[in-house]
C-alpha cells in the first residue's frame, strides 16, 4: 500500500493458497480509509510502500507492533551497457587515413624488398668489408650515391647486402643508377636493384651490375624513372 508523497495509488498484495502466484491490487484514494471495514480473505497480506525516508519513519511509528516484517529494497539506476556507454575518447580520431595506410604499406614492401635481397650490414660490418675504410668516407659515398644506405633500426643507417662483392667491394655503378632513376630515396634505388624487371628479360639490375652491364641497366632505370614521374 503506496503513502499519499507517492504519486501512484495504494497497493494491496494478495497470495491466494495454493496458486503460487503473487498478485497486486492498487487501491484507489486514502489506504487507511479503503482499509477500514474491509475483511482480507485468508492468506491475503496487505504491503505498504514509499520511496520517501520520512514517510518511511513515519508509518513505522503509525504501525509499530503491527508489521510482521519491514523489507528495504535499494534500486540503482540501471548502468549503461558498453554500447550505450559513451567513450571518453573518440578512437575514431586516432585511425590513419587512406594516405597514412599507404605510407605505412610503402614502408612494409620496403622492408620486405630488404629482407628478399638478403638483408643489411651495420655500419661496422661495413667498414670490415671495407677493409677499415673511415666512417667520414662511408658517409660521403652515401651522400653522392655510390653506396647504398637505408633507414635502419632506431634510424641508424644500414646498408644492403645485394650491394657488395664477395671480394668486399661495392658493385659499380649505384651513383649513375640512382641518377637515371630521378630519386634520391634509397627505397626506391633498393626496390629497382632487387626485382626482376621485363626489360631486362627478367633479370634482377644488381645482376647485370655485377656483370659489368650498366648500359642495358641504366636505360632500364631511365624508362622507370619516366614512368614514375
Amino acid at each position: 500500500m503506496a503513502d499519499k508523497a507517492q504519486a501512484k495509488a495504494p497497493a494491496v498484495t494478495a497470495k491466494p493458497r495454493g496458486t503460487g502466484v503473487l498478485t497486486m491490487f492498487t487501491m484507489k484514494g486514502d489506504p487507511i480509509k479503503a482499509l477500514t471495514g474491509f475483511k482480507l480473505p485468508a492468506g491475503a497480506h496487505v504491503a505498504i510502500v514509499s520511496e520517501k525516508p520520512e514517510s518511511v519513519s513515519a508509518i513505522r511509528k503509525s504501525v509499530r507492533g503491527r508489521v510482521a516484517r519491514v523489507t528495504e529494497v535499494i534500486e540503482r539506476a540501471p548502468r549503461l551497457t558498453r554500447v550505450e556507454r559513451k567513450p571518453l575518447v573518440d578512437n575514431s580520431a586516432f585511425e590513419p587515413d587512406a594516405r597514412s595506410r599507404a605510407m605505412l604499406e610503402g614502408v612494409r614492401i620496403a622492408q620486405q624488398d630488404l629482407r628478399d635481397a638478403g638483408g643489411a650490414y651495420d655500419l661496422e660490418e661495413v667498414r670490415t668489408l671495407m677493409r677499415g675504410v673511415s666512417r667520414q668516407a662511408i658517409d660521403k659515398r652515401v651522400q653522392d650515391g655510390s653506396l647504398l644506405a637505408v633507414p635502419g633500426p632506431s634510424n641508424r643507417r644500414s646498408y644492403p647486402t645485394l650491394q657488395f662483392n664477395r671480394d668486399g667491394t661495392v658493385v659499380p655503378g649505384l651513383k649513375a643508377v640512382r641518377e637515371a632513376l630521378q630519386t634520391r630515396n634509397s627505397w626506391t634505388v633498393l626496390n629497382f636493384l632487387s626485382q626482376p624487371d621485363v626489360r631486362l628479360g627478367n633479370r634482377k639490375p644488381i645482376e647485370l651490375l655485377r656483370s659489368r652491364q650498366l648500359d642495358l641497366v641504366l636505360e632500364a632505370a631511365r624508362r622507370h624513372g619516366e614512368q614514375g614521374a
